[in-house]
């Protein structure tokens, strides 16, 4: 009996080692899930509302996957782009699309997710649902069907709007269900940079060029939202080994600079912890 006393004291004693261990966040929310069980292993206001900006791409991608799987879209299909998907505003993000040109849907999906393209985001949208509106609704609909029950969309690109809103927590489930479903969204967030035309955009999501085994996901920044990032890293990626995925989601960072601080602190923290890391929380 003592020695399950000892056991046990042990045991509590390492659990808030791990707690004060969690590292010092700049964001105004976050959470760290583990991405094959989707528990969350950490957070900070997770349920806070808070505008996702460009983070909202992850769901229009989600959208045409879905769409994909169902056969009712191809990535080599060609669309026309009309006039209502072209940017004008200088300060919005583009892929500098031309009224009535043809583009694959595989362009667009590198537009919408390397570059975080606004215009690719309203043609997909008007491919999958014909107009803006009804895929705005389609997205609602998704996202409840996902779980996220704190999310209201009013658009596919993320542009502000007080009826635009998510939570870290919901978009950490959309972050899992994305990567369980459809892990190959990771061979475009993994891209280091795009080039379409004579277009080129480097990818703004920095920890693709650290050493830690990032493979995307989506970087996200507007005045009213602040500095975002959904980032994912896989850890063993041998065959022979069972490969864990760790995701952070990371809202309103004060800079541009902090938000990639807070994801790779959370990563690291992940890493570091021993096996049994996921089955304590």
């Amino acid at each position: 009996m003592e020695c399950l006393r000892g056991l046990l004291l042990l045991l509590v004693c390492f659990l808030c080692l791990k707690a004060q261990a969690l590292p010092s966040v700049k964001a105004l929310s976050w959470v760290l899930l583990d991405a094959s069980s989707g528990r969350i292993l950490a957070e900070l206001n997770k349920d806070q509302r808070l505008p996702p900006a460009s983070l909202t791409k992850v769901m229009t991608a989600y959208m045409v996957f879905s769409e994909i799987r169902e056969g009712r879209l191809s990535r080599m299909d060609r669309v026309k782009v009309s006039e209502q998907a072209i940017i004008r505003r200088p300060e919005e993000s583009s892929m500098y699309l031309r009224v009535g040109e043809f583009v694959t849907v595989e362009e667009l999906l590198r537009g919408l997710i390397v570059a975080s393209a606004n215009d690719a985001a309203l043609v997909l949208a008007e491919v999958v649902s014909g107009s803006q509106k009804a895929f705005t609704e389609q997205m609602n609909k998704t996202a409840q069907k996902l779980g996220m029950t704190e999310s209201l969309f009013a658009n596919s690109s993320g542009l502000y709007t007080e009826k635009h809103y998510s939570t870290a927590k919901d978009l950490g489930l959309l972050a899992v269900r994305i990567s369980q479903e459809f892990p190959e969204y990771f061979e475009y967030s993994s891209s280091k940079e795009l080039t379409f035309r004579d277009f080129h955009k480097k990818n703004t999501n920095d920890l693709l060029f650290s050493k830690l085994p990032v493979d995307g996901m989506k970087t996200g920044h507007i005045k009213a939202a602040g500095w975002c990032v959904m980032v994912s890293a896989r850890k063993n990626k041998r065959p022979d080994k069972k490969s864990e995925r760790y995701i952070a989601v990371v809202l309103g960072a004060p800079s541009n600079q902090d938000r990639f601080v807070a994801g790779r602190a959370l990563l690291e923290f992940a890493f570091s912890q021993p096996s049994t890391f996921k089955e304590s929380f």
